[in-house]
């Protein structure tokens, strides 16, 4: 049904809920064929290698400006939320299903809810929350993520993962069963929001490529963790979710998982609000829950 504000559109399998106003940019962008020039992409990997070495904060919203241009006219990038079991044409090379999904429980989350006054005291800082891997109840929670997969029939070309243990582990633990020859790549964009808390700090990559050998980590390009050092507001967040979802646009695989963290995402989903309903960003993503979006880009 329809009324003055809202209306229900089907596109590919979708169904989408939203504004007048979003229904009709998706129109727009869904009928002029989504056109975008690739010559802005070539660049790309360059800048997010410098920007990992120069550890992010305000100076990400330069290459951001740099790389929203081609031939002089801007890219134009939104999300659209998407039912998780939606399937892309073949010859649909101008967007992307991305699901993206939090890590499961971390020994930290944990200590939040068992032992909140010494977390806060104490432990929110210390060595042993560093990289914090997750709880047993964590792992049941990625099988239950499985089990999702599984049954909305979730196909993925590619697994982006944030190279932080947590999360290698919840996409090890779920895509990496029920997809376990697709490529899976770290990459520090998008990893959680930094800040004061050691369980956003990442072990040596040496470490964490021995115990994950399936993951790809040639986009970590730092033994330590340099990016530790400068903390991060909300909005430096999201600025760098901008470019990692430039960095997805260059991907040739057009169904993408990505397992992230609960701020990173939010932050994520906020910078694209326009187009996603607010329970997309109101309030943090649950433990390995997974969101689905379809990505689109045009040149305007």
């Amino acid at each position: 049904g329809t009324d003055e504000e809202t209306q229900l559109i089907l596109v590919g399998g979708v169904r989408f809920v939203e504004t007048r106003d979003t229904v009709s940019r998706l129109g727009r962008m869904l009928s002029r064929g989504l056109r975008a020039g690739r010559e802005a992409w070539k660049g790309l990997p360059r800048l997010v290698n410098a920007h990992s070495r120069l550890g992010g904060g305000g100076r990400v919203s330069a290459p951001i400006r740099s790389m929203a241009f081609a031939n002089g006219k801007p890219l134009n990038v939104q999300l659209f939320p998407a039912h998780p079991s939606m399937h892309l044409h073949p010859s649909d090379d101008k967007s992307k299903l991305v699901h993206f999904v939090r890590h499961a429980e971390g020994l930290h989350n944990a200590a939040v809810r068992d032992r909140e006054e010494e977390f806060w005291k104490t432990l929110f800082n210390s060595d042993q929350m560093w990289d914090a891997p997750l709880t047993m109840d964590g792992e049941v929670q990625c099988a239950g993520l499985e089990q999702v997969i599984l049954s909305e029939g979730i196909d993925v070309d590619l697994v982006v993962v944030s190279p932080l243990t947590r999360t290698l582990q919840t996409a090890q633990l779920s895509f990496g069963k029920t997809h376990p020859k697709i490529p899976t790549i770290a990459h520090e964009l998008c990893r959680e929001r930094i800040a004061v808390y050691t369980s956003e700090g990442r072990s040596d990559t040496s470490i964490v490529a021995q115990r994950f050998p399936k993951v790809d980590f040639s986009l970590v390009t730092d033994e330590k963790d340099m990016l530790f050092q400068r903390k991060e507001e909300d909005h430096q967040v999201g600025a760098r979710a901008k470019l990692f979802i430039e960095w997805l646009m260059t991907r040739p695989e057009s169904r993408i998982a990505v397992v992230s963290h609960s701020v990173f995402l939010q932050q994520l989903y906020t910078a694209y609000q326009d187009t996603l309903p607010p329970e997309f960003y109101s309030e943090r993503q649950d433990f390995a829950g997974l969101k689905s979006a379809l990505i689109c880009f045009e040149q305007d």
